[in-house]
């Protein structure tokens, strides 16, 4: 009796499908990317800025957070009108860029002088961290994908 080597027909199809998933799930973990960045370096920033509220508080010296001009980064300073001593140092990942219009300070009883927005943004996803006067802070989603 002769054996005859080969594929069946459903053996080809398992493995097509198979292919098909692998890339399917490739082009999602693709498309997700952006938005876990752009998420990821606002929830840095939000609590960047918690401590830096929490670092005036505690001190009783003015706290800032400064971003810097290239938007791949920020900075805690200590006593912004003064010594200004960098307290923390912390660049973003890469592909996402923050931006602000203004530098948030925080006084020592904790309140935002003058009170601003942070916008992070990476590849058509944009998330805006709103610091009010009393210095409370809320993050937006407003990505442009929608």
């Amino acid at each position: 009796m002769a054996t005859t080597r080969g594929v069946t027909l459903v053996e080809l199809v398992v493995v097509l499908a198979i292919l098909a998933a692998g890339a399917g799930a490739t082009v999602t973990i693709g498309r997700a990317l952006p938005r876990y960045r752009v998420t990821g370096v606002a929830a840095d920033l939000y609590g960047a800025l918690h401590l830096t509220r929490g670092l005036a508080r505690a001190t009783g010296v003015m706290h800032a957070l400064v971003l810097d001009r290239d938007g791949g980064g920020f900075r805690i300073v200590e006593d912004p009108a003064g010594d200004a001593r960098t307290v923390m140092t912390r660049r973003l990942i890469e592909g996402a860029v923050a931006s602000g219009n203004s530098t948030i300070r925080f006084s020592p009883k904790g309140f935002a002088v003058p009170f601003g927005t942070i916008t992070v943004r990476a590849e058509g996803e944009v998330r805006r961290l709103v610091v009010n006067i009393l210095g409370r802070i809320r993050v937006e989603d407003r990505s442009l994908s929608q």
